[in-house]
């Protein structure tokens, strides 16, 4: 029997590592060449898209049923739930862009286009523009996370406990249609929110067999397992196709989403042996708390931060000359520690707020 998976889940953190730090070999290395052959950037966008979509249905399906018990009020949990990820997200990615737009507006579209990125619409601005050459081009992801918010919550607060799965299932379903009306007026990039669904919905779907099915947790997981053998060797036969075909715009996020969810599954429960050694491995999990920062400062170090830090050395008379590798090496370091600065200084003493906004508070009047 497979425990229900409850509280925090520690080994998902490490999975947040793995995730991080394919996007930032995707952005660091040469794309299309070694081991970016692979679809890294996507790969780790889909594995952090799983697991928000997994862990945030989850808080909102147990809230819904304290709404539905009459211990809470639908708009006290809906406050609490979007004030909680505010203080999450909100700070950190306003002090970047805000940085970005005073210090370096040129090597953005935010001198231009300021509102799309400080009201979360940067991915609509991006999939008009195409410019991928922005510094702040990985914050289309955090724009679809944040419209989600706006949307997501509603429905699962607000769907029949029945129809659930129901909805989970359309929204899965239109994630892919949604890519192949894309394919259709010539959209490769499936930055728009939708193009996404297919993920959060996979997420979602653990969430509510954890919350409202646990009976089935293990039946689940074994047809998970079916799932995601088919979906490997379906991303192995996409990887001959061009990355514009048809079918690898139609199925290679599915397709990933799904081995992901296997992943995160097993994490949420807690895998044994060997793999659990590295899961429960506490510098992976360490780096995994801090991986907001490492994704937001990854493109300001290496092409900014380093140089300046190099110009600083030389300056005081130490000549420094770095080749590629060591590059890359610093680069990394200097990241980890930047994102550890900002953990301790400053996400760490905000998300503290959190307490005063307990999803556990009970209404005032039923």
């Amino acid at each position: 029997m497979i425990r229900v998976p409850g509280g925090y889940m520690p080994q998902l953190d490490a999975l947040r590592t793995f995730a991080v730090l394919l996007v930032i070999v995707y952005h660091w290395f040469p794309i299309g060449e070694g081991i970016n052959r692979l679809p890294n950037g996507t790969i780790g966008v889909m594995i952090f898209f799983v697991i928000s979509g997994f862990l945030i249905s989850r808080i909102l399906l147990n809230s819904r049923n304290q709404v539905n018990a009459h211990q809470s009020t639908l708009i006290d949990t809906y406050g609490n739930f979007f004030v909680r990820r505010a203080l999450r997200i909100f700070p950190l990615y306003y002090l970047v862009i805000t940085f970005t737009l005073l210090v370096f507006p040129q090597v953005s579209d935010i001198d231009q286009y300021p509102l799309y990125y400080y009201f979360y619409g940067y991915n609509i601005l991006l999939q008009q523009t195409g410019n991928w050459s922005d510094l702040l081009s990985p914050f289309w992801t955090l724009a679809v996370e944040e419209q989600l918010y706006l949307v997501w919550p509603w429905l699962v607060l607000l769907t029949p406990r029945k129809a659930f799965r129901w909805l989970v299932l359309a929204m899965i379903c239109l994630g892919v249609a949604f890519r192949g009306y894309c394919y259709a007026h010539d959209d490769l990039d499936g930055v728009l929110t939708p193009a996404s669904l297919d993920a959060f919905g996979l997420g979602a779907l653990w969430a509510y067999v954890v919350t409202e099915r646990p009976e089935a947790i293990s039946r689940f997981v074994r047809q998970l397992t079916i799932a995601a053998g088919l979906a490997l060797l379906g991303f192995i036969g996409l990887l001959l196709l061009p990355s514009d075909h048809l079918f690898v715009v139609l199925c290679q996020r599915l397709f990933i989403s799904v081995l992901s969810l296997y992943i995160i599954a097993w994490a949420s429960i807690g895998v044994k042996g060997a793999g659990g050694q590295l899961l429960n491995n506490r510098a992976l999990q360490y780096v995994g708390r801090i991986s907001y920062g490492i994704y937001v400062f990854h493109m300001i170090v290496p092409g900014y931060l380093v140089p300046f830090l190099l110009r600083i050395v030389n300056y005081v008379g130490i000549p420094l000359t770095l080749d590629y590798w060591s590059h890359r090496l610093l680069s990394l370091l200097v990241l980890l520690g930047l994102a550890s600065l900002s953990w301790y200084a400053f996400e760490k003493p905000i998300n503290e707020l959190k307490r005063y906004f307990s999803y556990k508070r009970v209404a005032m009047s039923h």
